[in-house]
């Protein structure tokens, strides 16, 4: 009988530690939040997200570039975002699932030859499920001012001081608005490389949006320099008509004032000495 009971107790503590576990498991999965489908972080940790550059040809004079993230998955936490190379940097926080930014500054060159961080920026894990952080360049330039073809991007994830991604190639935003309206002539790849120095070139997938065609802004230009041309020719037709109205009849009155003083000095009185002197002059 002691046999038998000890046997249904063993096997009642056996399901018991079983059943705890898997609830444990179960309990741990709720509270679990993915991010880009590989780095597996908690409800209520603090995510510090870190972007590098690497590999430019040239020094950077500005750039604009957007970060997005799943707003329902990660709260961004506003003063965090930092960077080390860039003194002036712009952003709004502001914005529900996108921190768009943007910087430039000629005098100052930023130099992103070797391996350097962009800038950095911390997210609060608001509940479980699959999260994105992604970003879009809209513009990188150099000293030509036209666009960088020789870079690299990647990625930290790290939770108290530990990473969970390391080096990893940040997704491309597949945001309607950012690709409808603000493709530039800078190409982002899915691999986070540039044209010039992909090892990769005959699987070197480019992310590209609308791109607007440039000759319209031109016409517009031109009409809007006609426009002006045409005004300026109004303006000038308009004052050579004014002036003719106004300076005919100033130059009729001067020369009425000039004949009027001729005639009067024609019939000015003679002075007693010039009469005196024609006198002399009838009695020689």
């Amino acid at each position: 009988m002691r046999r038998i009971f000890s046997i249904v107790s063993a096997v009642a503590l056996t399901a018991f530690i079983s059943v705890s576990s898997l609830l444990s498991a179960f309990a741990a999965d709720d509270d679990v939040l993915t991010i880009n489908g590989d780095a597996e972080v908690h409800v209520g940790d603090t995510v510090k997200f870190t972007l590098y550059l690497d590999e430019t040809k040239e020094e950077i004079y500005g750039f604009e570039l957007r970060l997005f993230y799943d707003s329902d998955y990660l709260s961004f936490e506003k003063k965090s975002l930092t960077s080390e190379k860039f003194n002036s940097l712009f952003y709004n926080g502001d914005i529900d699932g996108k921190i768009p930014m943007n910087w430039t500054d000629i005098g100052n060159p930023v130099d992103f030859s070797s391996k350097a961080e962009f800038f950095s920026c911390d997210f609060e894990v608001k509940k479980p499920g699959d999260a994105t952080i992604s970003y879009f360049v809209t513009e990188m330039y150099g000293e030509d001012l036209t666009y960088l073809k020789s870079y690299k991007w990647t990625y930290d994830l790290s939770v108290k001081g530990k990473k969970v991604i390391s080096d990893g190639v940040l997704p491309i935003t597949d945001d309607e608005e950012t690709l409808r309206e603000r493709q530039s002539s800078f190409i982002n790849y899915a691999d986070g490389m540039g044209e010039e120095n992909s090892p990769n070139k005959d699987n070197h997938e480019a992310v590209e949006g609308v791109h607007h065609a440039t000759y319209n802004v031109y016409e517009n230009d031109v009409i809007e320099v006609t426009r002006y041309e045409e005004a300026n020719n109004k303006i000038t037709r308009s004052s050579n008509f004014w002036v003719l109205i106004i300076g005919i009849p100033v130059v009729i009155i001067l020369v009425v004032a000039a004949i009027v003083i001729v005639v009067k000095n024609k019939k000015k009185p003679i002075s007693e000495e010039n009469s005196e002197e024609i006198s002399k002059n009838d009695k020689i």
